[in-house]
């Protein structure tokens, strides 16, 4: 199986820099471990790019389909495989609604 190559968004590289600088008010120790746990679930998708939950078009109607998520505590990897290239969209802490971090998502298709 090739590898995929794994890209993130705008949105999700300014989201894991608000993640570490959150975590880093308190301890910089504890936000460069979660950077480095976000980063390595990541590139697991290059081999693995369908190892996450596909969101149901149900719950998601906003999103074309194939976008899956990976939990990766206390944060949810939002991502889509197109073309060999996983594209990690959003990194939501998961006890915030999850589908107001896709507000704008819809005008754009991957």
């Amino acid at each position: 199986m090739s590898k995929y190559a794994v890209e993130f968004s705008r949105r999700a590289s300014a989201q894991i820099r608000s993640i570490f600088s959150y975590i880093a008010e308190d301890n910089a120790d504890a936000a460069l471990k979660m950077v480095d746990k976000l980063e390595a679930k990541a590139a697991q998708l290059k081999d693995n790019p369908f190892i996450g939950t596909e969101l149901s078009e149900d719950d998601y109607p906003f999103l074309p389909s194939g976008y899956r998520r990976l939990v990766v505590k206390p944060f949810v990897m939002y991502y889509r495989a197109v073309n060999k290239i996983v594209y990690i969209t959003n990194i939501v802490h998961s006890k915030r609604e999850q589908a107001k971090a896709f507000v704008g998502e819809h005008s754009r298709r991957l």
